[in-house]
């Protein structure tokens, strides 16, 4: 095998300008493929983080519905100004409590998802989605968020909080210029028709884990968003009617009612209700606490795939309609995208492997026709059909793992370069798609396996073609060949 290695060195060397070109090929594939699963391998850990650590947590409980919605809603256009409100989570507190007593929770928060508009008088109106919280339960739970203007929400407050980068849009493309204490009115649409609240602005907030395109995302106390969304109905406890009127509205009939009517003043429904003329008291009104998903985050350590599975199998014990989702499915389409996007990368990198290959293929075959005088040579000198195929096959895997090996180096060092000075994104929907603004990608294994996959497979490739249409040349071509 050693003399078959040296002679295959010698061969390469000997005809060093095919043996460029083909490793050159195999040199760009890999460095494109290295940096590309970089790049896409970066990215998909940025939206991760930036939604796990912002939104979703490790798994978000929604009701079940016949069509997939995410926390944006339920007819969810990323780059729009179109959504819908996602249903009502059923068994609210005995699901909660249910949530809370599990050992693998770290902590939990809920909230109601909806938009609206930013009424600004003559400059027209500015969208913004609305997360309607309780506000320490879920800033505890999701504190990746800095205030740089006025503070955050209180419990039990009615308020808003806006992002530095929405403020910033609505002066420049609406020449309105909002700051903490202004009131606010917001518009929005929904099966009861439109709905207006007036809150004011007591915070602005940035990211610490940056998530520009989805800045566009506003806080604010959740009986705000309930009211805007039509949730907050309440309910009414029925209340004691003084017996004259309860005797009346029994009546069996016409003559009853007025008989019984003429027999004295009647005491007013309105004081009825309110207890005035009577000792019942008022009827109270209840409003049910509505939510519309609840976001978990586990403690360090605890894969969410079990947990998930164990919350649905619970779920469907108990007959609930609802469903425990990853960070993914809670993301919706914009976890979506990077996905996706690393399909479509690595569907051309295989497309332009195969090219590369036929390249290959045919440069070998070029070198196999031009070197037949040698193969016919070596053939009557008594070399056998298997040293000849060890010989090119020799040739081919060196190759490939030479170029390949400085295609790995190289991009290596361009990822390096890469993560240590950053690419600075600026258009919403490439941060959506790679989950940050100062894009940095890093080294893994995953990388380093790929790429050295690659490498094999085309040098496994290339040479089977070759080496049967050299095992083809016999002795007498050495003699007849020019």
């Amino acid at each position: 095998m050693g003399s078959v290695i040296k002679i295959a060195w010698r061969n390469l060397a000997q005809h060093r300008s095919k043996t460029i070109l083909v490793g050159i090929l195999i040199t760009f594939g890999i460095t494109l493929t290295f940096v590309g699963n970089s790049l896409f391998e970066s990215s998909a850990r940025g939206v991760k983080s930036a939604f796990t650590a912002n939104f979703t947590g490790d798994l978000m409980i929604q009701a079940k519905t016949k069509k997939p919605y995410s926390i944006f809603g339920l007819d969810e256009v990323t780059f729009g100004n179109n959504t819908s409100v996602p249903p009502v989570l059923p068994h609210y507190q005995a699901l909660s409590s249910y949530v809370a007593s599990l050992p693998e929770v770290a902590s939990w928060t809920s909230q109601v998802s909806g938009f609206g508009f930013v009424n600004l008088g003559a400059n027209g109106q500015a969208f913004t989605l609305l997360f309607g919280v309780h506000p320490s339960q879920y800033f505890s739970t999701f504190h990746s968020l800095k205030i740089v203007e006025g503070r955050l929400l209180k419990d039990g407050e009615t308020g808003i909080m806006m992002s530095r980068h929405r403020l910033d849009e609505i002066a420049k493309d609406n020449h309105v210029h909002l700051k903490v204490g202004d009131k606010i009115l917001i518009n929005s649409f929904s099966k009861a028709g439109l709905k207006i609240r007036a809150v004011p602005l007591v915070g602005v907030y940035e990211y610490t884990i940056p998530t520009q395109a989805l800045e566009v995302l506003s806080y604010v106390d959740a009986e705000t968003l309930r009211a805007l969304n039509a949730l907050s109905l309440g309910t009414i406890a029925p209340a004691k009617l003084p017996p004259k009127i309860n005797s009346l509205l029994n009546a069996s009939s016409d003559n009853a009612f007025f008989s019984d009517a003429s027999k004295g003043p009647l005491p007013s429904l309105g004081s009825a209700l309110s207890g005035s003329g009577s000792k019942e008291s008022a009827p109270a009104i209840t409003t049910p606490e509505v939510w519309n998903d609840l976001m978990v985050r586990l403690k360090p350590g605890v894969a969410p795939g079990p947990v998930i599975a164990a919350l649905n199998a619970e779920f469907a014990k108990r007959g609930w309609a609802v469903q425990a989702v990853d960070w993914k499915a809670a993301a919706g389409t914009t976890a979506k995208l990077t996905g996706v996007t690393q399909v479509v990368f690595n569907a051309l990198l295989i497309i332009l492997s195969i090219v590369a290959v036929i390249i290959i293929l045919n440069t070998l075959v070029i070198s196999v026709m031009e070197r037949t005088p040698e193969i016919g040579t070596m053939r009557a000198l008594g070399a056998s059909k298997g040293f000849i195929r060890q010989l090119f096959i020799a040739e081919t895997m060196i190759t490939a793992l030479v170029f390949g090996l400085l295609g790995i180096l190289l991009g290596t060092g361009l990822v390096v370069l890469l993560g240590a000075v950053g690419i600075q994104i600026n258009n919403d929907f490439l941060q959506i798609l790679f989950g940050a603004r100062d894009l940095r990608p890093f080294l893994s294994w995953n990388q380093v396996g790929m790429a050295v996959a690659l490498t094999l497979g085309i040098g496994l490739v290339s040479w089977v073609y070759p080496v049967a249409v050299a095992l083809r040349v016999t002795p007498l071509a050495a003699i007849t060949s020019d």
